[in-house]
């Protein structure tokens, strides 16, 4: 059954601001298409192919990846992120799959239009999941690929996002005026309330905790301690 679904990039960090699955996500990977490219894109239809190869060359229950992005900054919602992906051999259990709708060993990726809208979306990715960009990876760290393309540089892909994810939003520990480095951003939810989401483990520690890593996998539940020893809440 067809699962992609189209999304302005508002729409799509919405939805991922508030997205709740129950596997553990601790990998942000991108990749490019190569084939279909930039100027192959017809809407929908060039996701739907994606899909339809995937299924039937590759022998895969679906698209292979979680996030596919158009040339002018569209957003397809393709695999459900409740399901492990198939774009990363050996990564894919822990990760959502990004890919760009091009060849970045061919374009450069400063004359792709859709570039900031797909960081826009890892960067709220990273932050619904409480990562930072350390949990950015492109496809080819895992493979002997050039994927997401030879054009496309890591380090200033990286700096793009954290550029976004941090923005001019702090928050600051009074009394004082401690800037506590937890990449805070604010987004609005489908019924109009605001949500702020952050790194939980250096708010938590700014402000006295630990985070109880032995207790992470446990379902709905993350455990914070007092560093004196005080008792545990959840």
């Amino acid at each position: 059954m067809p699962t992609e679904r189209q999304r302005t990039v508002d729409q799509a960090c919405r939805e991922i601001a508030g997205l709740y699955i129950d596997r553990r996500i601790d990998e942000i990977i991108v990749h490019h298409t190569w084939k279909p490219r930039a100027e192959d894109y017809r809407g929908i239809e060039t996701v739907r192919g994606v899909r339809r190869y995937h299924m039937q060359q590759r022998g895969w229950s679906d698209n292979g990846y979680h996030i596919m992005v158009g040339p002018q900054g569209q957003i397809f919602f393709c695999r459900p992120f409740a399901r492990s992906g198939g774009h990363t051999l050996g990564h894919n259990a822990h990760s959502i799959g990004i890919s760009y709708i091009a060849d970045f060993d061919a374009q450069d990726p400063n004359t792709y239009a859709g570039l900031q809208a797909g960081q826009r979306v890892v960067a709220v990715l990273l932050q619904r999941f409480n990562l930072d960009t350390g949990a950015l990876h492109f496809h080819r760290d895992f493979a002997n690929k050039s994927c997401p393309g030879a054009k496309m540089n890591r380090t200033d892909y990286r700096q793009a996002v954290n550029k976004l994810m941090n923005g001019d939003l702090k928050i600051v520990l009074l009394p004082g005026s401690e800037v506590i480095d937890c990449s805070p951003g604010i987004y609005s939810t489908y019924d109009g309330d605001d949500i702020t989401l952050c790194r939980l483990r250096p708010l938590a520690e700014a402000l006295g905790y630990e985070v109880i890593a032995d207790h992470l996998a446990e379902q709905n539940k993350i455990y914070l301690r007092k560093k004196n020893g005080g008792d545990t809440d959840d």
